[in-house]
């Protein structure tokens, strides 16, 4: 899971500390007295914490070898999903509920040959041993490329600054010496600055950082964006560099060699099924329902996602991701299963689907985002689930309770809200965790285009995030249904209303979300789609 992830490889990872902070009474509605109806009772009563066990504790096994993207063990896993949504009685999303992405696992390369660096007729070198390549798509030859330096990672002083067929260098902020909050927007600024630089025409990108010098490791991408022309981006521990930077002068130039990657062709699968929705207006738009079903692998596959224990077993290699995310996913099997028995569906569709690649880059969401069975423009939401089954949260137990990153971003989270007062559940406002942890999970891909989308959760940390010891049978399964009952009453409500969901557009941290969802209901001639009712 990269929920509690907020830096890449690039980057020192930081976890923060999030304290739970209940809404006050005065926001909440009064619990209602009056029974649900029998049909909907029924529903809920299907959620079993026996079902939910078997379930987990095949796909946290160590037989799928923590089922990392791509691997036999997450194939399995994918078959696995697909034979539960089968036997629900879902209509398939694709061939055999399968939509399958074409990828290519890169492994980046070492460099060969050092850095050389051009200052007032001088020049001075950086060893290959200090760089450590971060993206590049074939061989890459740098020479004599004007330099650019920019004190921070910030995209507001790339605004007005022409950076083609230059070497744009930037230093690493310390993450060790920022507050949470404050890392959490620097972080955000980072990326953007990023983004933007990696889709320019600049000659390279520098990352100059403190610490110890990476190791060169795999990507996966989609196999579309593999054959991009974009600069290569490089990451640099060296002294020679920091000095270069911090003494400015005319005429700086770098010229650097990168060897081109190594590639190989691969596939991974989102596991997608479908409710059609009875309403002849409605049932032509869907709520989806999401988690994703990998995790990192084993000691050899993990690398910097792990995060060891101290009281690590060392006869232990596999990092079985029992709670991230086993447990949102078979949490979405057993909802599909008990909604799909009822008599009377929901007015729209739902879509229920498990995601390959979060963990390396929320990859599966993202994949489906640019190729939805649904059309954007018709996905009202999206709820995503992880880490629903531990409550041995690290700032203490987390029983009957539930949260949403982006809790003020949408009118979702009320739905939540009131479900979890009909049914015991204490759905609460984290303060910190959810602004900082909204676009860290695989709700960010459908946000990004609009749709009103947040994840879910009982514990953002716990005690083995990321380790070896994140198994089966440290779930709560008794808590795991009672927040999945919650969770099927609030989807209900949701398929049902005959008004979408909208961004809060009292909240400027949406605008962005407001903006994209405008766009993909605007036509090409200027005039406004409403394609959901």
């Amino acid at each position: 899971m990269r929920i509690r992830k907020l830096f890449t490889l690039a980057t020192f990872l930081c976890p923060l500390a999030f304290g739970a902070q209940a809404l006050p009474p005065g926001k909440l509605l009064p619990k209602k007295s009056t029974p649900l109806p029998p049909e909907i009772q029924s529903v809920l009563n299907a959620i079993q914490p026996g079902n939910l066990r078997g379930n987990l504790s095949f796909l946290a096994s160590d037989a799928l070898q923590g089922r990392y993207t791509p691997s036999p063990g997450l194939d399995v896993a994918a078959e696995f999903i697909a034979s539960r949504f089968r036997a629900s009685g879902l209509e398939p999303g694709g061939p055999e509920f399968f939509q399958v992405a074409h990828m290519i696992d890169r492994r980046l390369p070492r460099m060969q040959t050092e850095m050389t660096l051009e200052h007032g007729g001088g020049k001075s070198s950086v060893a290959a041993q200090t760089i450590t390549v971060l993206a590049v798509n074939r061989a890459s030859r740098i020479e004599h490329a004007p330099a650019l330096v920019f004190p921070t990672r910030d995209p507001d002083l790339l605004k007005g600054k022409d950076i083609s067929g230059k070497a744009v260098i930037s230093v690493q902020p310390d993450f060790e010496k920022l507050a949470s909050g404050e890392a959490t927007e620097v972080y955000d600024k980072m990326s953007a600055f990023d983004a933007a630089v990696l889709s320019s025409d600049a000659a390279v990108e520098i990352i100059v950082v403190h610490g110890t010098t990476l190791e060169p490791e795999s990507r996966l991408i989609p196999a579309e964006k593999a054959i991009l022309t974009r600069p290569p981006q490089i990451q640099v521990n060296s002294e020679e560099l920091r000095n270069w930077v911090q003494h400015p002068s005319e005429g700086r130039f770098v010229s650097v060699q990168i060897p081109a990657p190594e590639d190989q062709k691969t596939a991974a699968k989102n596991v997608i099924g479908i409710l059609r929705g009875s309403d002849p207006n409605l049932k032509n738009t869907c709520v989806l329902i999401t988690a994703h079903y990998d995790h990192i692998g084993t000691t050899e596959t993990a690398g910097h996602l792990a995060v060891p224990a101290k009281d690590q077993n060392n006869n232990d290699h596999i990092y079985n991701g029992a709670n991230d995310d086993a447990s949102g996913t078979v949490s979405v099997i057993e909802i599909a299963t008990a909604i799909a028995r009822m008599n009377r569906r929901p007015k729209r569709s739902i879509v229920f689907m498990t995601f390959f690649g979060e963990e390396r880059g929320e990859l599966g969401s993202q994949y489906y985002a640019r190729h939805p069975v649904f059309p954007m423009t018709n996905t009202i939401a999206d709820v995503n689930l992880e880490q629903v089954g531990r409550t041995d949260s690290t700032t203490g137990p987390q029983v009957n309770t539930a949260s949403l990153t982006g809790f003020d971003y949408s009118d979702l989270p009320r739905y939540f809200v009131n479900a979890g007062r009909e049914t015991g559940v204490n759905v609460y406002l984290d303060k910190e965790g959810s602004d900082a942890y909204f676009l860290r999970s695989d709700n960010a891909a459908f946000a990004e285009e609009g749709v009103p989308a947040h994840t879910l959760t009982v514990a953002f940390d716990y005690p083995d995030y990321h380790g070896l010891g994140d198994e089966w049978q440290k779930i709560d399964y008794d808590n795991m249904a009672r927040v999945d009952r919650m969770i099927v009453l609030a989807l209900l409500r949701i398929a049902n209303s005959t008004v979408a969901p909208l961004w809060n557009s009292n909240n400027p941290k949406t605008a962005s979300f407001r903006q994209a969802q405008k766009n993909s209901r605007t036509h090409k001639d200027g005039t406004y789609a409403n394609s959901i009712p």
